[in-house]
């Protein structure tokens, strides 16, 4: 019996399948779960999200809109919790 035929190298090129380009089945859904996300935690998060979309050449428009979307409701939410900070209904530390 041939050993080698049970014992191939992973790094054997003549048995590894072609690089395939990764698609994601919905486009929608994707742009959907990223202002999701986006608008539940957008300091890290919305914004790790959007910098993986915008490493993508099909979702740059998405990643634009996930990445505004991130970034304003930062500011909004950083703005309100101050403003409730001042007016006492935030424990201030």
């Amino acid at each position: 019996m041939d050993n080698k035929k049970f014992f191939q190298s992973p790094l054997d090129n003549s048995l590894t399948a072609e690089k395939e380009k990764i698609s994601l089945s919905s486009r929608k859904k994707w742009f959907w779960l990223g202002i999701i996300i986006a608008l539940i935690n957008p300091i890290f998060s919305g914004l790790i999200i959007g910098l993986a979309f915008w490493t993508e050449a099909e979702f740059k428009k998405e990643a634009r809109i996930i990445l505004a979307i991130a970034i304003i409701w930062g500011l909004i939410t950083i703005y309100l919790s101050r403003w409730l900070a001042q007016q006492g209904y935030l424990p201030v530390y």
